[in-house]
């Protein structure tokens, strides 16, 4: 498999463009979160917009894949150290992956935001039939006690998998038929998209909980690739070497 060339660059300014206009609407205008949630809830039945089984079902085994993805990096990162590759991936390839899902998911969204935000879920919160208040995303407040709304860890891994399958794609480029990557990326975003389509619809986060979480496998996703495949890390190392000289 070759590797993906992209542009970092230009998808870090895009990046950062998206955080701060996400970081403008959600702050200065929080009845955003609000108003989206508000189109999945009825007073009378609550979050009952989406909760076919089907749903449910499919949600629960794009988690397993996630967490499959991680654990197999687990594995073959340090195999792919030793032999060279594992399933025609280097060491920096399993490296990539396990440092996005380890990374992004699991030590800043859960270890770090979901653990200390507060943030009460939808269905929790007084305007939609719970006890606890709203509160705007970003803020830390002791609305909840833990496995808090802001961000949603879900969608942090969903996105780190729309992530890998997308490079996949990509890598895979030049031996797939047109259609063939096609159907590659359409499977990523649908995963992205599908859930932070149930999370929202289903009262367990706001909007900005899935948008930002997304923002973070991103963002962790670039920085990762710039350090292992973008030349970031030897640059890094080199300057280190010639201050010490110095």
């Amino acid at each position: 498999m070759s590797v993906p060339k992209i542009d970092l660059a230009r998808t870090g300014w895009m990046l950062l463009a998206l955080w701060l206009g996400a970081l403008v609407v959600f702050r200065a205008a929080p009845g955003v979160d609000l108003f989206v949630t508000g189109l999945f809830y009825n007073a009378d039945t609550g979050f009952s917009v989406i909760t076919n089984p089907l749903w449910e079902w499919l949600r629960q085994r794009i988690w397993d894949l996630a967490i499959l993805v991680f654990l197999a990096s687990l594995i073959c990162w340090p195999l792919a150290l030793w032999r060279g590759r594992v399933l025609r991936l280097s060491a920096r390839a399993w490296g990539f992956v396990l440092g996005l899902f380890f990374f992004a998911p699991v030590v800043i969204v859960n270890g770090l935001l979901k653990s200390n935000s507060g943030r009460a879920r939808p269905a929790d919160v007084d305007l939609f039939g719970g006890a606890h208040h709203f509160s705007i995303a970003g803020d830390f407040t002791d609305q909840c006690a833990r496995n808090c709304s802001f961000v949603s860890g879900e969608v942090s891994a969903a996105v780190a998998l729309s992530v890998v399958i997308w490079l996949g794609g990509e890598a895979m480029r030049d031996r797939l038929p047109r259609w063939g990557l096609f159907y590659i990326r359409a499977i990523a975003v649908f995963i992205s998209a599908f859930i932070a389509l149930q999370r929202v619809g289903t009262g367990r986060h706001f909007l900005s909980d899935a948008f930002f979480a997304g923002m973070i496998s991103l963002s962790v996703a670039w920085l990762l690739w710039g350090l292992i495949f973008g030349g970031w890390l030897a640059r890094l190392q080199a300057r280190l070497s010639r201050g010490r000289r110095s």
